[in-house]
């Protein structure tokens, strides 16, 4: 006799509403996902399709273990309340009404042609085939709202925009940042994934002397092949204040030290894939010193009157986004 592995799952979204089932069978090392839904149902009668379907696949009688986080399934069986409804005339006690008859005389058919064994196995924790089933019955039911809702893909949307993050696995570690995979329900239900890169933020400073003049460095850039002129910045250790970022990497590209040191704007470089979060600060009242650059760090220092660096943004020669940044908030703003 064959011995097969069983996992189910099943949701509901309303209660009633429109639900989904899901169920992997394991046999001899090889598993098969199954999953599907209707528009208008109960949670528990998708708990109960999730095993009848599974079980409907077995083609000759088989050793089952059926795993489920569902009590209502599994203590209809291990605590014998189907059997004794099954003797009371698919009826509670005292003639109570008995629901999902069809289902329960169905799943409990079927497991009369094999020995299934029940488990209840914790939901939404930390067994793998039990939340693989979830988000194949999420996604079941996300497929119908899909198939209720494709005309809405040509109307504004108001809904909930927030996305449920499900798991997390890195995938990479460097030296400056680090590429995370996510697993994630979005607002409609299904579950997709994310490609997340984790960077600890920067900050940069946009320093004018008396007469005008904006200290810039340039340097080569790898992943843009080319040579930027850009204001000095830098990486955020862990837990350094943003300011003091920018002093620092200041005083070691530029050998400039500012006494009057003020924020100017923090925003998300790449809000889509990347979390890093520059800080820009304006500084004034400088004074000029040694430069003491990283080591492997090459780069040129330079002074622009900053009406200069504004052509130079508008002909397309500067095309860093921090640097543009700087340079349209000084011509903004020095004057006032």
């Amino acid at each position: 006799m064959k011995k097969v592995e069983i996992y189910t799952d099943g949701a509901c979204s309303g209660n009633p509403g429109a639900g989904g089932y899901g169920a992997i069978l394991i046999c001899n090392g090889t598993e098969k996902e199954i999953s599907g839904g209707e528009k208008d149902t109960t949670n528990n009668r998708m708990e109960l399709m999730a095993p009848i379907k599974a079980l409907s696949i077995l083609k000759e009688s088989c050793e089952v273990d059926i795993y489920s986080d569902s009590s209502y399934v599994v203590n209809s069986f291990c605590l014998g309340w189907i059997y004794s409804w099954e003797k009371n005339g698919w009826q509670k006690k005292q003639g109570e009404e008995l629901k999902n008859v069809d289902l329960l005389m169905e799943l409990l058919e079927l497991c009369r042609k094999h020995k299934v064994n029940w488990h209840k196995v914790k939901g939404h924790s930390d067994n793998e085939y039990n939340n693989r089933c979830d988000r194949l019955a999420v996604n079941a039911i996300a497929s119908l709202k899909e198939d209720n809702k494709k005309e809405d893909r040509t109307e504004f949307y108001d809904g909930e925009l927030k996305e449920e993050v499900l798991s997390a696995e890195d995938k990479f570690t460097g030296r400056v940042f680090t590429v995370r995979k996510l697993e994630v329900r979005l607002p409609d239900g299904r579950v997709a994934n994310r490609e997340v890169v984790i960077h600890c933020g920067g900050a940069a400073i946009c320093a004018v002397d008396s007469e005008g003049y904006m200290y810039m460095v340039k340097q080569f850039r790898i992943a843009a092949s080319k040579e930027m002129l850009e204001i000095p910045a830098g990486k955020l250790e862990a837990g350094e204040d943003p300011k003091e970022c920018a002093i620092r990497e200041l005083k070691e590209e530029t050998g400039v030290t500012a006494k009057n040191v003020i924020p100017i704007v923090s925003y998300f470089a790449t809000p889509g894939y990347c979390t890093e979060k520059l800080h820009i600060f304006y500084a004034t009242d400088l004074e000029k010193g040694n430069p003491d650059r990283d080591e492997g760090e090459f780069l040129h220092v330079k002074k622009y009157k900053v009406e200069t660096l504004l052509d130079m943004v508008n002909k397309g020669e500067i095309t860093d986004g921090k640097t543009v940044i700087a340079i349209l908030w000084a011509i903004q703003n020095m004057k006032k």
